[in-house]
């Protein structure tokens, strides 16, 4: 999955592409663990696992994603809307 990053003009529509593309992976895997969500952010934005860790417990307060049974981190069926 090849991710660019067009040029903003400010921190917060940055960090808006930045956890909607961490969504999609989330989305595309069909659950990621913390791990492999952590390496995808390093790897295609060169956050460090910290940050990651800070994002996904957003988006876990948001109701965004939920943790499964078996560790990975899902899409919830309220957000998937805004993943189309």
């Amino acid at each position: 999955m090849k991710v660019k990053e067009s040029r903003v003009t400010d921190g917060a529509t940055l960090r808006h592409s930045r956890i909607m593309a961490m969504l999609r992976f989330i989305a595309d895997c069909e659950g990621a663990t913390t791990k492999d969500i952590q390496s995808f952010m390093f790897l295609h934005y060169g956050l460090k696992f910290r940050t990651t860790a800070e994002y996904i417990h957003e988006c876990h307060l948001a109701g965004s994603i939920v943790l499964s049974q078996d560790g990975r981190w899902v899409i919830t069926d309220k957000f998937k809307k805004y993943l189309r």
